[in-house]
């Protein structure tokens, strides 16, 4: 079975989540870095004015969808489950929802393309960063990140009934539950995984500054 790791390769819009005022739900995180909270609720964002873009990532991390494009997902019956909705700081519905699976893969055995920094030694999910040959500015030589390609075990195929999309296992960046000093509350947030058909109909839209990793799943 094919699956990919959906990236946002432009300028991210806008911000979300901690800093704006969304309320998390903390009873499936991890009791001391916090890696793993969801929205309890709406998702609060910030700078998203006369933003029509139809599928994208804020700075934040968090993927938002046009409600159009939403809609067309459900029209063509595919099973991306129930989305959150978007809101301003007025509390005011914007035209997107939070791009969020309910659903999650379970850790890999090796995730090529991510390192692991300051990882929090209890549940040991976030921590991870892109992997990259650094260039030389001087030499002109870019700085390449490397891909990403899971290795997983056999996943159940109950699972892999459940969605179109799913979250990683592993979470970029780092968490941090408490304020603290210079230290602010934030979640890292997961990867996305999406189905070969979900791509197919993400890639029939002519979607602008998507990336598709492609990866196998033994069945």
């Amino acid at each position: 079975m094919e699956f990919f790791i959906l990236t946002y390769t432009g300028k991210p819009i806008g911000e979300s989540g901690e800093s704006c005022g969304t309320i998390y739900n903390l009873e499936n995180a991890c009791p001391v870095c916090g890696t793993g909270a969801q929205p309890l609720d709406d998702l609060h964002v910030k700078r998203l004015n006369n933003i029509k873009t139809p599928l994208f990532q804020t700075y934040d991390g968090d993927f938002l969808i046009h409600e159009d494009l939403y809609d067309e997902l459900i029209l063509d019956n595919l099973g991306i489950g129930r989305l959150k909705k978007v809101v301003n700081w007025k509390n005011n519905n914007l035209p997107f929802f939070y791009f969020n699976p309910q659903f999650h893969f379970p850790k890999t055995k090796v995730f090529n393309g991510l390192i692991i920094e300051n990882q929090c030694p209890f549940c040991k999910r976030n921590g991870y960063f892109n992997d990259a040959i650094i260039g030389c500015l001087e030499k002109n030589i870019p700085t390449i990140i490397k891909d990403l390609k899971p290795d997983y075990d056999k996943i159940a195929p109950e699972l892999l009934k459940q969605s179109e999309f799913f979250n990683s296992w592993e979470h970029l960046g780092l968490s941090n539950k408490v304020s603290n000093g210079n230290k602010v509350v934030r979640y890292a947030r997961p990867l996305l995984i999406v189905s070969d058909s979900l791509r197919a109909f993400l890639e029939k839209r002519n979607l602008n500054q998507l990336k598709y990793s492609q990866f196998n799943i033994e069945e």
